[in-house]
């Protein structure tokens, strides 16, 4: 793709560059010099604690041909931006969507999108919903937390949702290389930031709303706002899948001004599942729409949560024109995503690992080992970089669960090496892993402490029944749990 430089600002309140700018090619966009390549727009925005502009130099050795402020530069600016054409573009965070678009030929509108958000379930729900699609001949990709499909070379993001200018140039990608339907996993700061505007989705869900990034929002009621605001991005003719059993939505599904789909375990629900059989990884359910049954069929994971992730990609689907019976059909074939209650069975010892991250999602998986009715370990990863409320959460909600189970001593990992090696800065600060610590005193949990993730599994080894579950939790600092314990266990069966 490629633009000039007075097409891609044509109609927008900016400062006039000079006439000889005005042919200069434009083939890229990006807020970050390190995402720069030659021919490229770079947006320099100001931030929390600097201002784009800083790497400037950065951004023309890449091979940026132009910069786009948002205010007009001091001489100082001026100096460093040298003869490169600039843009001074009022409201230029609103505008980058509508510029990003622009670079990239707009290709949502040769898309069909389907969003999808919530606190929890938001990744699961995304690989479920592409299962039935290609099940039915679609060409799919996504952006998950877990994975980016759709490109060259699949990738783990650093960002759920990412911002305008890398989300197209996501899009264009996908759709050069086939991609029919795309679905995105849209997340509560993407919703504020207006990383998404001017998109609009053929059918779109939100999975649940319980508290989580209250230190971004301020207020509940602000996150809340946030993650309805999804319905805002829906096309004419789209609708909504809503969960039934989460009592906001419900109520939310009586008011919205849009066709709405319910699912759950609610007898209110417009697409109700029954679980008959819950095993290690799987799940055996019953179907019911408006009512009337709809088969039985097996879901190859386990949990609750699991099953409700399933009825909400099956009410987006059939939304979509696909039956009931298709959709569900097609789940039976569903490999999960990495860390999603993944489960690795060894004889009668089952390792299952999950990447929860707030108190709802460690309540579900806790509540899905436990219905497995098995002696358990659990290995935790302390979450760092996130502050000091949601690592006391989770503790208190280890408590409340180890009132019920008795599976103290949580044994918990700071995983030093395993975060150190990641490109986003994921270590544990001492406020974070005193947050853990303090709450778990007051509330009488026993805890071990790890600086490094193969230590704390050495010591739930020790512990571990050989007719028993091993549950690895936590997000970055556990992302090798799951082969370092199977690989582990295995030696010591030698």
């Amino acid at each position: 793709m490629a633009i000039t430089l007075e097409q891609l600002a044509h109609g927008l309140k900016r400062q006039i560059f000079n006439a000889q700018h005005r042919s200069v090619i434009i083939t890229g966009i990006t807020t970050d010099s390190r995402e720069v390549t030659p021919g490229s727009l770079f947006v320099a925005l100001p931030g929390m604690t600097g201002h784009g502009l800083s790497y400037i130099d950065d951004a023309k050795r890449r091979g940026a041909v132009a910069v786009a402020v948002s205010e007009p530069l001091t001489q100082t600016q001026h100096r460093r931006i040298g003869s490169l054409p600039c843009l001074v573009i009022r409201d230029l965070v609103a505008l980058l969507p509508e510029l990003s678009g622009r670079v990239y030929n707009f290709p949502a509108r040769q898309l069909r999108l389907h969003g999808i958000t919530g606190t929890n379930g938001k990744t699961t729900t995304a690989y479920m919903l592409a299962c039935i699609l290609k099940s039915q001949g679609h060409q799919v990709g996504f952006w998950t937390t877990n994975q980016v499909v759709g490109v060259l070379e699949p990738f783990r993001p650093t960002m759920t949702t990412p911002h305008a200018p890398a989300l197209h140039r996501y899009l264009r990608e996908a759709r050069d290389r086939g991609a029919e339907d795309v679905i995105l996993e849209v997340s509560s700061h993407a919703l504020t930031l207006n990383r998404i505007g001017g998109l609009t989705f053929a059918c779109a869900a939100i999975t649940n709303i319980t508290p989580d990034h209250l230190d971004f929002h301020g207020t509940w009621e602000a996150y809340v706002a946030a993650k309805v605001s999804l319905m805002q991005y829906i096309q004419a003719g789209g609708s909504i899948a809503l969960n039934a059993d989460d009592q906001l939505l419900a109520e939310l599904a009586w008011s919205a001004d849009l066709p709405v789909a319910t699912f759950g375990f609610s007898d209110d629900a417009h697409l109700r599942g029954e679980i008959v059989t819950s095993e290690r990884n799987f799940t055996i359910w019953r179907c019911q729409i408006e009512g009337h049954p709809a088969g039985q069929f097996t879901l190859p994971v386990a949990g609750k949560h699991n099953l409700a992730n399933a009825l909400c990609a099956i009410s987006m689907a059939f939304a979509l024109g696909i039956e009931i019976e298709s959709a569900a059909g097609a789940l039976e074939r569903f490999v999960p995503a990495q860390r999603r209650l993944q489960t690795v069975t060894l004889g009668t010892t089952t390792f299952m690992t999950d990447v929860a991250m707030n108190r709802g999602s460690y309540d579900a998986v806790i509540q899905a080992v436990s219905d497995l009715r098995r002696p358990f370990v659990v290995v935790n990863a302390i979450r760092g970089n996130r502050g000091t409320g949601v690592n006391s959460d989770i503790a208190a909600t280890f408590a409340h669960w180890n009132e019920q189970l008795n599976f103290a001593p949580v044994i918990v990992s700071l995983s030093r090496h395993s975060v150190e090696r990641l490109a986003v800065d994921y270590r544990v600060r001492l406020n974070e892993y005193e947050a853990f610590s303090a709450t778990a005193q007051k509330l009488g949990l026993a805890i071990q402490v790890f600086d490094e993730l193969e230590d704390a599994i050495d010591a739930a080894l020790d512990r571990l029944n050989p007719h028993g579950v091993l549950l690895l939790l936590g997000t970055f600092g556990m992302d090798e749990g799951l082969d370092l314990a199977v690989q582990k266990w295995n030696e010591r069966a030698r």
